[in-house]
């Protein structure tokens, strides 16, 4: 009797690893997809993004181009250094591995075209990320930054 319920126990925690692999599994696919489409998908620059105690943090993120305006998204109306930028409106960004001086300026009204621009520009990727991450241009809260190179 006592070999039947441990054989029992036995095998009820092999379904249970089983499930743990799995899920385990699940969550380093959706991660992967999710890194590799962003940091693949196309141009990536890094912004050395001002924080609230006077230091600078390197943030990834897509860059799109139409003509001579750059547009970048990385934060919300609230965000510490898009707030930042009615005082101190330059900002710096690697790209191409050039450290580049910007005036930034917040733009909501340029969210459609932002849009439009990084899917024109990041194809696949863009679709992945939105699919992968349950959001679309229409749910985004992120306020685009309109970049003019200095």
């Amino acid at each position: 009797m006592l070999f039947i319920i441990e054989e029992k126990a036995s095998e009820q925690m092999k379904i249970i690893f089983r499930l743990v692999g799995i899920l385990v599994g699940i969550i380093l696919l959706w991660v992967s997809l999710v890194f590799s489409a962003s940091e693949l998908g196309g141009e990536v620059v890094t912004l050395l993004r001002p924080g609230q105690e006077g230091s600078f943090k390197k943030v990834r993120l897509w860059i799109v181009d139409d003509k001579d305006i750059a547009w970048i998204e990385h934060g919300t109306n609230k965000s510490f250094w898009i707030n930042q930028l009615t005082h101190q409106s330059e900002i710096s960004l690697i790209r191409g591995g050039v450290e580049e001086k910007y005036i930034a300026v917040p733009d909501l009204n340029s969210h459609d075209l932002y849009h439009q621009l990084r899917k024109e520009k990041y194809g696949i990727g863009e679709r992945i990320i939105e699919i992968t991450t349950f959001s679309s241009s229409k749910s985004c809260e992120g306020l685009p930054v309109r970049l003019k190179q200095i």
